[in-house]
């Protein structure tokens, strides 16, 4: 009885002996794993509120500020990788965790926070300062500085402000463009004809003291046109210097020649009117697309010759792409002294040519092009390549400086 009473007794303290010596040990480091796996990612979700929150308040947090918080998050989810690769948990157990966090990681940090800081510095380094290398150099009148800075902005809004877009939230993101692309924007579309107006009168003072002055005065045509383009009520300085800059051109080009004496008057000065309607806004097309394709880097180029417009673009491109880059040299179509009376849009396929609507300048040009192609099921996703082979033709009717213009422009596309 006694016998069987120690057996018995022996084996209840060996059995505790091994709960106490293992079980413990193989819960402690589970729970030990777990609250780092839980710690981690309630600092990942802290680390993404930081830009987040301040935004809900009208409120961008600068890169300077979260710079810590980036760091900090990324020491503690790599010690948190470390501390379960060396556990002993299960493989499987261990690849949980990992995947668990890893996908947290990627969420806020790799998609949220490391590309939020890459575009607020880049707002700040890159758009910000060529806002205010503009606005110093319009301050003193400086054509010069205006045009160069305004070709790095153009070239900076086409190739690299995806950056702005690439981070999630939705309120960051907004506030950021609201702050740093819509006045980027809005700067390059208010500087490009003054800058068109600034080249074409280097051209001309180059002309001329070529000695070739009826292709000044044929391009001072054009400048002119573009001068009434201009806005006429809130006009600042740089502009009534631009505009007083044309009439100094204008001058040189076709001096006033003062009244014969004796009978009936003289003929007066004034710029070569010869030019038609038609001439004149194929001039304005000319020098739009010259300026449009120092924008566009290597994306997208656009030629001209006569009435025929050759697109040259990669094979990536999409005719979203197109519409963005055709709008830019078809502004001259939104300006006051241009009226467009129609512009339909026909689509030449190899069974035949189709014309698909019309319009008139209370569209731009790219919603013209862009509800004529939907007609045949292309929307601004569709892989430029499918006009490969096939032509858009542009149908023109109204005024440009006082003249009648009535013409088709067609465009021709090649990778």
């Amino acid at each position: 009885m006694n016998k069987r009473f120690i057996k018995q007794t022996t084996a209840a303290v060996l059995l505790t002996t091994s709960v106490l010596s293992f079980s413990p040990v193989a819960f402690g480091a589970s729970t030990s794993v777990d609250q780092s796996v839980n710690k981690v990612k309630a600092e990942l979700n802290k680390a993404a509120t930081q830009y987040v929150y301040p935004a809900l308040d009208g409120k961008l947090a600068t890169s300077d500020s979260l710079s810590p918080v980036l760091n900090n998050a990324k020491k503690n989810y790599q010690n948190a990788v470390k501390e379960i690769q060396a556990s002993k948990l299960s493989q499987k157990e261990k690849q949980a965790k990992l995947k668990e966090i890893e996908t947290l990681y990627n969420e806020k940090i790799t998609k949220g926070l490391v590309p939020y800081i890459d575009a607020y510095n880049y707002a700040t380094k890159y758009l910000d300062p060529l806002l205010a290398e503009i606005k110093a150099a319009e301050a003193k009148n400086d054509f010069a500085a205006v045009e160069k800075a305004y070709h790095q902005l153009s070239y900076q809004l086409k190739g690299r402000t995806a950056i702005l877009y690439r981070f999630s939230g939705k309120a960051s993101r907004d506030l950021l463009l609201d702050k740093y692309k819509q006045p980027s924007d809005q700067k390059r579309d208010d500087l490009m004809v003054p800058v068109t107006i600034y080249m074409k009168m280097v051209e001309v003072e180059k002309l001329v003291k070529d000695g070739k002055s009826e292709e000044a005065k044929k391009l001072m045509v054009s400048i002119e046109a573009l001068v009434k383009t201009l806005p006429t009520t809130g006009t600042s300085s740089f502009i009534n210097a631009l505009v007083k800059k044309v009439e100094t051109v204008k001058e040189v080009v076709t001096p006033v020649t003062p009244p014969a004496t004796g009978g009936g008057g003289g003929g007066g000065g004034g710029s070569d009117t010869s030019s038609s309607g038609n001439d004149i806004l194929n001039e304005m097309l000319r020098t739009q697309i010259a300026l449009g394709n120092t924008n566009t880097g290597d994306t997208m180029k656009f030629s001209i010759d006569g009435n025929k417009i050759g697109v040259t673009y990669k094979a990536d491109s999409k005719l979203g792409h197109f519409y963005d880059e055709a709008n830019r040299v078809f502004l001259v179509f939104k300006s006051k002294d241009t009226v467009v009376a129609s512009a339909s849009v026909t689509y030449k396929t190899p069974d035949g040519e189709i014309t698909i609507g019309s319009s008139n300048n209370a569209l731009d040009f790219d919603k013209v092009i862009e509800k004529a192609l939907a007609k045949v099921n292309l929307d601004k996703d569709t892989t430029l390549s499918v006009l490969d082979g096939r032509t858009i033709t542009l149908h023109v009717e109204g005024t440009v400086s006082g003249k009648k213009f009535k013409d088709t422009y067609t465009f021709e596309f090649n990778k």
